[in-house]
Formats: structure tokens, C-alpha cells, sequence
């Protein structure tokens, strides 16, 4: 018998728990999108362009 785990042989998720992973990760893409959109919105309102001029 061999002392090294062979794939598939760990600790295996039921599917609760693959279920609050995932509503987790929805709601850190969620607050990441929001956080993106608001500082789009404060530079546009700042700067009046998302991106620099050219030649700057």
C-alpha cells in the first residue's frame, strides 16, 4: 500500500457546502462589480473621461 493519496482521495463537498461557496463567491463578484461601477462614476464626475488624455 502506497503512502501517497492518489486523485480523488480527499475530503469530498456535499453539496451544501458547495452551495455556500458559491453564494459567497456570487457575493463578492456582486460587491466587486459595485465597487467598479462607483469608481467609474466618481472619476467620470471628477475627470470627465474614464481614461487619461492622450499624450499624457
Amino acid at each position: 500500500m502506497s503512502m501517497l493519496s492518489t486523485p480523488g482521495s480527499g475530503p469530498q463537498r456535499t453539496s451544501g457546502e458547495s452551495d455556500i461557496y458559491t453564494a459567497l463567491a456570487v457575493v463578492a463578484f456582486m460587491f466587486v462589480l459595485a465597487a467598479t461601477i462607483y469608481v467609474g462614476y466618481k472619476v467620470q464626475s471628477l475627470f470627465g473621461t474614464l481614461l487619461p488624455p492622450p499624450g499624457s
